[in-house]
């Protein structure tokens, strides 16, 4: 465990994903108005994406002490092409299925008065391409700054 804590590149990632989460905490307090705890380390979805962030600071870290040509920075490096193209693509539409499916599950409650009131499904799931940008921006920068 301690050597662990050691690990130059685990901690720059932790870093990188903790400050990512709470810029998306601060920039999501402000634009609606007001914070929500919930949302500091376990929300989803936002600006900037701190999964990416996470992953492109393993493959910044990976590429400036292994060598861009190694192996360990080209399985980094997909891994992270895997986490973003996922957070752009299946995960967004998770979301906006999630919304869809909130709406007709309002209309149907407001047409069935007799209906047990359900739980909404979440609906900020993935990120845009700027989001994601941001985070892999975000992550090259800790990485930069941390090794």
């Amino acid at each position: 465990m301690r050597s662990a804590l050691r690990n130059q590149a685990m901690i720059c990632c932790l870093v990188a994903w903790f400050s990512a989460q709470l810029a998306k905490y601060i920039i999501d307090g402000l634009r609606h108005r007001g914070w929500s705890p919930r949302h500091l380390l376990f929300g989803s979805g936002g600006m900037p994406s701190s999964h990416t962030a996470f992953v492109s600071a393993l493959a910044t870290v990976a590429g400036l002490t292994d060598g861009f040509d190694s192996l360990t920075f080209a399985i980094c490096f997909v891994l992270a092409f895997v986490v973003m193209t996922d957070a752009i693509g299946v995960r967004r539409e998770t979301g906006r299925q999630g919304s869809a499916i909130n709406l007709l599950m309002d209309w149907f409650t407001l047409e069935h008065d007799d209906t047990e009131e359900s739980t909404e499904l979440k609906e900020r799931m993935g990120h845009s391409p700027l989001e994601v940008l941001v985070g892999a921006l975000w992550g090259i920068g800790c990485a930069l700054l941390f090794i």
